[in-house]
């Protein structure tokens, strides 16, 4: 049965239209009424339109959001999504305080939230983590009209960092979830909208998603950059690697693919983040090279935030610096036996805000930031 806010999100669509026009198997007479009776849509001539208002605008920002994304926007709509939100925000760093506990609907969001990476737990009993700010936690305040807003999370360290020191990575199976939930989330985060059934389904069983040619090609490439590395895993990471790397990343989709940038680059909307020039890639490179030689089991993890940063500081390629940065992080995460880093859509604006949109590097945060994630998705 469609909800309200399938309903609007289809009037959105397709407006000014019928009924009839919405293309659900069911009448939706009733979800209609109560938009109209909450005042959201217009009823002229049986033609149906949204309004234009606060609620609205924010409810069709969080709906664009989940559509885009690949998440539920009904569950952000739920009645009990403001007390959720304010009891985070108070308890932080307990995520599951007494009152949201004995509730299935909360249950159900708050593992939700976990899943996708919104909330990062560290301790399952009592369950205790971090609340990640968040572009869509923004639109759902607004759209509540909650006189809240989430603070700057605060990375636990010493606990966060005792268990990410006990973490072992396992065999690597090109087939396993994380490896697609991987794959997905590198190419999410330059806004392909596939999702991880879709990435699955896609390399598994050649089965092509409704999607955006760009965004199959992006998924497909990242695959063979992957394959790269487990083929390599065990050798020193040379300049060599690393723009054969990128080469794979970008297949058929930048002519420059695995050359060294000849142009200066800008990282678009900061103008705090100074790349490399062009003429000083090569030395910068070379040295990069060999502080990774440097790194093994016993200082990997604390090296996590200079690897990152370093490679997106000398940003050496005309075009896909991130995904390359992100494949070499990974490299070195499995050649010094860790698990697989794997961000979701939930800690995107964590990570962009200690990466490229950072008006100071700061490898530390982004090394515990690293840890939380870690940790989250490796709890047993």
């Amino acid at each position: 049965m469609p909800t309200q806010y399938d309903v609007f999100a289809k009037l959105i669509e397709k407006s000014p239209c019928r009924e009839s026009d919405l293309g659900f198997k069911t009448e939706v007479y009733v979800q209609l009424k109560k938009l109209r009776e909450a005042g959201w849509i217009t009823k002229q001539n049986n033609l149906y339109a949204p309004r234009k208002q606060p609620k609205t605008i924010y409810a069709f920002k969080i709906i664009q959001y989940c559509l885009k994304n690949n998440l539920d926007y009904n569950l952000f709509f739920s009645k009990n999504m403001p007390r959720i939100i304010e009891e985070l925000i108070k308890h932080a760093p307990v995520l599951r305080p007494t009152k949201l506990k004995n509730n299935k609907d909360i249950g159900t969001i708050l593992t939700y939230l976990e899943e996708h990476q919104f909330i990062l737990i560290h301790k399952k009993k009592p369950a205790t983590g971090i609340l990640l700010r968040h572009e869509l936690f923004d639109y759902l305040i607004q759209f509540f009209e909650l006189p809240l807003h989430i603070p700057q999370p605060k990375l636990l360290f010493q606990e966060v960092q005792r268990k990410a020191q006990r973490l072992k990575g396992k065999p690597i199976n090109p087939f396993d979830e994380e490896i697609f939930s991987f794959l997905t989330g590198s190419a999410q985060l330059e806004g392909a909208t596939i999702s991880i059934g879709e990435t699955r389904e896609l390399l598994v069983n050649d089965i092509y998603p409704n999607k955006p040619q760009k965004d199959i090609q992006m998924i497909k490439n990242l695959h063979e950059a992957l394959h790269y590395i487990i083929e390599h895993i065990d050798e020193d990471i040379t300049e060599k690697h690393i723009q054969q790397i990128n080469y794979l990343v970008l297949f058929s989709m930048h002519r420059n693919a695995g050359k060294y940038k000849l142009q200066q680059n800008k990282i678009q909307g900061n103008p705090h983040f100074k790349t490399t020039h062009p003429h000083n890639v090569t030395s910068e490179m070379e040295n990069f090279c060999k502080q990774l030689k440097q790194i093994n089991q016993k200082n990997c993890l604390e090296q996590l935030g200079y690897i990152h940063n370093e490679l997106q500081r000398i940003h050496p390629f005309s075009d896909g610096n991130s995904r390359t940065t992100r494949m070499i992080l990974n490299w070195m995460i499995m050649k010094n036996n860790l698990p697989l880093l794997v961000l979701k859509m939930g800690s995107f604006d964590e990570y962009m805000n200690l990466t490229k949109l950072s008006k100071k590097r700061d490898d530390t945060r982004l090394t515990h930031f690293f840890w939380n994630i870690l940790v989250h998705e490796n709890n047993q």
